[in-house]
């Protein structure tokens, strides 16, 4: 029984708030740097800290109000996530900054804590498409994740 109880009590510490980054289908490459954290509401955000891959503009020309024309670089992407369970949020929104759509979405910690499974579909969950994430590595010194992401 106590077994049982160290495993869930350590799910229960892992939290998928912190730094991700999002990787390119195609080239396999790190495309951007996520920053997720909760609301004053208590959801789950996520906001786009760092864009990695060379983008034309950097802006949100094809998203909606009030989105539109927005830079991606610090554009709160992801809202209204809320903890179902350990390591599992749903019932929010994701946009797209490179087509403008808005998909519902749900966001899961993985088997390996330092991947992130985001998901955003129409519908249910089963016409979707999902991304996994990779957690920024802890730094140990006074270097930014985002210094660290710059010398990658």
């Amino acid at each position: 029984m106590t077994a049982v109880m160290t495993v869930s009590t350590h799910a229960d510490e892992v939290s998928v708030m912190g730094q991700w980054y999002t990787i390119d289908d195609e080239s396999g490459k790190r495309s951007s740097l996520i920053t997720l954290s909760k609301d004053e509401k208590g959801e789950l955000v996520g906001v786009i800290s760092k864009i990695l891959k060379e983008v034309e503009d950097g802006i949100c020309d094809k998203c909606p109000e009030p989105f539109t024309n927005v830079p991606v670089e610090g554009l709160q992407f992801m809202w209204g996530f809320s903890r179902s369970e350990a390591g599992l949020w749903e019932g929010g929104r994701l946009l797209d900054p490179e087509s403008g759509d808005i998909y519902k979405g749900k966001v899961e910690l993985m088997d390996n804590p330092d991947k992130l499974e985001v998901r955003g579909y129409i519908g249910i969950s089963l016409f979707g498409r999902s991304q996994v994430w990779q957690r920024v590595p802890a730094v140990k010194n006074e270097t930014t994740e985002a210094e660290v992401a710059d010398k990658e």
